[in-house]
């Protein structure tokens, strides 16, 4: 089984990176500013992380939020972790969502997670899930890297 987070192509969506983790921008964001902490060694559970590989990645998501925040003049966020297909998670490789958020972007403020929670069948490589432009994407992640520079 392939994992879309371990290929190669996967590094045209990355922002910031830490010395075992990735922020890749969501190619199909549910919210502007979506994102996602990977760990660059294929990981399947949170629990897999050693406590000081816990710690880094949560560090570096706080690094990594407030790049979003800035680069998408928000200050609000939302971190969700699916751990296991049982929990929603769609693609066998831990990841973190981080999502910016503003005042009314939602119908309600909690719909974000019913949003992530119920991709079964739109997983990051299916032909069913819209996604960026390859122009769009590259535009995104130079503007993040820009915001990222010298933070991470």
């Amino acid at each position: 089984m392939s994992c879309p987070f371990c290929e190669d192509k996967i590094k045209e969506s990355v922002f910031a990176e830490s010395d075992n983790f990735r922020a890749i921008y969501n190619l199909a964001p549910i919210l502007p500013g979506h994102s996602l902490i990977i760990p660059k060694k294929h990981v399947i559970s949170l629990l897999d992380l050693s406590d000081l590989g816990l710690s880094e990645m949560i560090i570096f998501a706080k690094e990594t939020t407030q790049i979003l925040l800035e680069a998408f003049n928000s200050v609000s966020f939302n971190w969700s972790v699916q751990d296991s297909e049982a929990a929603g998670q769609t693609v066998a490789h831990l990841h973190m969502h981080i999502v910016p958020r503003y005042t009314d972007d939602l119908p309600d403020p909690g719909d974000w997670y019913p949003k992530i929670n119920n991709n079964l069948n739109e997983i990051l490589d299916s032909d069913s899930r819209d996604k960026l432009s390859q122009d769009q994407l590259e535009k995104i992640v130079a503007k993040l890297k820009r915001f990222g520079k010298d933070r991470v």
